[in-house]
């Protein structure tokens, strides 16, 4: 696997700048999101319903979510999403100007742009591989993880230099970067056609989600990524959310609270940019479970700390082997899965996986309240920790080969 091909992939470049253009100010949204909900009630329980919100949105159109991406022109997904997010956003930066704003506005918001999301997730999953050749997979999933990294290690300290200028500055230029994305878009030259016909022959939809499922729970790996991964994602979303608060609540300086998705957008960059050659020497089974381990351990060490540099620090450390992961289990999931059930295996895996999101910024504001910071993240750091002994134990996790061994299912 190597970067040449993509470099010389066109519409691939489009796609990966319009992204990356809109994911920096999607860092700057998501981060500064917290602070708003937080300036406006005062209660960390309620700011963290905006999180709630966001991840209910993702769970409950999730599966419709991936059947919709195999039924409907993909192009016009990519497009729609990108437009959609304007609008959202910039209905928050006008709330904001007039001094209109309200938590129920946020909360709204973040549940349209979650269910929204997990539409152009899926859909971007089939137009990558019709862009991308099987051999590029890794690459162009690892370059994914490194824009995405990139923009947490500009988006959340912009955002919280802007928020200090004035609080929706930072959701205007999100709205703006949506904009931008579409435009790049609209620029691809692959049609990215629908997987299945046009017509009446689709399948009902609850029977397409449910072929989809079927689909995925009938392969030993996948079934137990998506298992397991509705642990670590609730758990390490808690985290998260447990040390932005706590750290608010200390008086840590806007802008020093924004380090910590600086710290891991360098975790994660450094890590996107090691990820081929991981994927190329270390099969994926031992990069997940290792991963895992790590993860856990960083993650479970912030609970006996209250030192902003160390809080930095460890996250940072802890997704260092994350994009190799994700490139590695994606990766695999894209090639033995056949074209017209990619959207509903990728978004069956999602749901799985991300079914208990919607708790955790409620239960770690909760469990911050009551028990404070400490027991919270030692809570959230035993359940990373269960993570990876499942992974560690599972034979299917341990027996995925190396992406180059994968045999890619026929388009």
């Amino acid at each position: 696997m190597s970067a040449r091909g993509l470099l010389h992939n066109g519409d691939y470049l489009k796609l990966l700048t319009g992204q990356t253009i809109s994911s920096i100010g999607s860092s700057m949204s998501s981060f500064v999101f917290v602070l708003l909900g937080l300036a406006i009630t005062g209660s960390p329980v309620q700011a963290g319903l905006i999180g709630t919100a966001s991840a209910l949105g993702s769970t409950l159109m999730s599966l419709p979510g991936g059947a919709l991406a195999d039924r409907w022109n993909r192009r016009r997904i990519l497009i729609g999403y990108s437009l959609f997010g304007t609008v959202l956003y910039g209905s928050v930066a006008v709330a904001g100007w007039l001094d209109v704003l309200t938590l129920p506005h946020l909360i709204a918001v973040s549940l349209l742009s979650g269910a929204g999301y997990v539409l152009f997730i899926p859909a971007e999953a089939g137009a990558l591989r019709q862009i991308v050749d099987p051999d590029d997979i890794g690459t162009a999933l690892a370059a994914s993880h490194g824009r995405q990294n990139l923009a947490a290690l500009i988006g959340a300290p912009l955002g919280g230099a802007l928020y200090s200028i004035g609080r929706v500055i930072p959701v205007a230029v999100d709205a703006i970067s949506y904009l931008v994305m579409t435009v790049m878009l609209s620029t691809i030259r692959h049609p990215l056609p629908a997987a299945e016909p046009d017509g009446d022959k689709h399948e009902p939809m609850l029977k397409a989600i449910r072929s989809g499922l079927t689909w995925m729970f009938r392969q030993p790996a996948l079934r137990t990524i998506a298992t397991v991964a509705t642990i670590l994602n609730f758990a390490a979303n808690g985290t998260f959310i447990v040390l932005i608060l706590s750290m608010q609540q200390r008086g840590v300086p806007t802008p020093v609270i924004g380090l910590l998705e600086t710290g891991l957008g360098v975790g994660g960059l450094v890590g996107a940019i090691a990820a081929p050659k991981l994927l190329a020497k270390f099969s994926t089974g031992k990069i997940t479970i290792t991963s895992s381990w790590i993860t856990s351990i960083t993650f479970g060490a912030t609970a006996f700390t209250t030192h902003a540099a160390v809080l930095i620090v460890l996250p940072a450390l802890a997704i260092f082997l994350l994009p190799a992961l994700n490139s590695g289990l994606f990766g695999y999931q894209m090639l033995i899965t056949p074209d017209n059930l990619q959207g509903r295996a990728q978004s069956a895996v999602m749901f799985l996986a991300s079914s208990t999101n919607p708790l955790a910024p409620l239960l770690g504001g909760l469990m911050l309240e009551g028990f404070g910071a400490r027991t919270a993240l030692l809570v959230f750091g035993a359940l990373l920790a269960l993570a990876a002994v499942l992974l560690t134990l599972s034979r299917p996790i341990r027996s995925i080969p190396l992406l180059t061994e994968v045999s890619p299912t026929p388009a």
